[in-house]
């Protein structure tokens, strides 16, 4: 930038540099947003804002965890750490020697960082697929912090959360904890001894939880604003006792969103459909699913009033297993059909001309999983 341009910039008001440097950060400049760093003492305090309000690490290769551990042991004289309302870390462990020798330096350094995150909002941390993430280090968060998204992947269990959740936290509205594998650290359930959380006292703005089922033992009540549900089985805790579901339709009668995964659909799926009146939004994968769609099981669907059914990983074309589906329950109004790299929406009034994106399956971090369909489920509902 020349120096007429740089002194021309000075006189703007800074609404106006404000207007400049958002539009390049919408446009995925960062190299010119960097290069504002340079340009004035407020360039440097409006980009810096937008370069640090997201902070995403991606560790896959053994070069990456000698940069983050320097980044972990230098936060506190980061000049950005404070403006990050947004961070996720994923760590994608691999059994190649030169990832073993610095498995215990990740959880480490992730626990120098965590109390720098004054401003953070949301929080992503993958420890996937086989190393394991310990929850209780999320109590060196800094206090007083306005967690709105909290998604763990993967952690022992949701119960290791309960001194981090005790410390009250008004603007939580989404807590998303999947357990670790079984092979990697064995999952202790909530046991009838262990204290339970009132979660309308501590978060009551809670919108959605997805954890292992035991573990929503651990909450002995919920706010009203809670509609999302997911449950996560694990073997060999994949059937579901009677206590367990009394549970859970006790504690979550208004949920309108459900998602299975891993979980034994006579002991969990069926027994709890029924019940739940208000119940719109389902979500299914292939061991929730591990049965054919002619079995007179499959007929306990048609006793929920549900418009949207996502189906993840079924056996069977999306044409074949579409028809079945809407033949069931007259009430829904798209099918959604998950496979690795690509998913099939199908939506009612078009059974003859079904629409299939043949793109990657997202990955939004803070979008729920049935938002992208709600457009369309909206559409549809005013045709039929």
């Amino acid at each position: 930038m020349s120096p007429d341009i740089r002194r021309s910039s000075l006189t703007l008001p800074n609404e106006i540099l404000s207007a400049i440097v958002d539009e390049v950060d919408r446009l995925g400049e960062t190299e010119t947003l960097c290069s504002l760093l340079l340009v004035s003492h407020c360039f440097y305090a409006i980009a810096v804002r937008l370069i640090y309000k997201e902070m995403l690490l991606s560790l896959f290769h053994v070069k990456q965890i000698r940069t983050f551990a320097y980044l972990s042991r230098n936060i506190a004289s980061n000049p950005g750490a404070h403006l990050i309302t947004s961070f996720i870390f994923e760590y994608y462990y691999d059994s190649k020697p030169c990832f073993t020798t610095y498995e215990d330096g990740i959880q480490e350094n992730m626990e120098l960082i965590l109390p720098y995150l004054v401003n953070v909002r949301r929080l992503h941390i993958t420890f996937w697929p086989f190393a394991v993430f310990n929850s209780h280090a999320l109590c060196l968060l800094p206090p007083g912090i306005q967690l709105t998204h909290l998604f763990v992947d993967r952690s022992i269990h949701l119960t290791d959360l309960s001194s981090f959740i005790a410390l009250s936290h008004p603007f939580l509205e989404s807590i998303v904890i999947r357990p670790a594998y079984r092979s990697v650290a064995p999952c202790q359930p909530f046991q009838p001894a262990d204290a339970t959380l009132s979660a309308c006292a501590l978060c009551p703005s809670l919108r959605r939880i997805e954890a292992a089922i035991e573990d929503l033992l651990l909450f002995e009540d919920a706010p009203p604003s809670l509609v999302s549900l997911g449950l996560l089985g694990q073997y060999p805790w994949r059937s579901v006792g009677v206590r367990l579901r009394e549970h859970i339709l006790r504690t979550f009668p208004s949920i309108h969103t459900l998602s299975f995964e891993g979980t034994h659909f006579d002991t969990g799926v069926a027994p709890v459909l029924p019940r739940l009146p208000q119940l719109k939004y389902l979500a299914l994968d292939h061991s929730s699913m591990a049965w054919l769609a002619g079995d007179p099981r499959f007929s306990i669907l048609s006793s929920v009033k549900l418009t949207y059914i996502r189906l993840t990983y079924p056996l069977g074309d999306p044409l074949e297993i579409a028809p079945i589906y809407f033949g069931l329950v007259d009430t829904l109004l798209i099918l959604e059909i998950v496979d690795v790299k690509t998913y099939t929406r199908v939506h009612r009034d078009s059974m003859d001309a079904p629409h299939v994106y043949n793109i990657g399956v997202r990955d939004p971090k803070w979008v729920q999983w049935w938002e992208p369909a709600e457009e369309d489920i909206s559409n549809v509902g005013r045709k039929v």
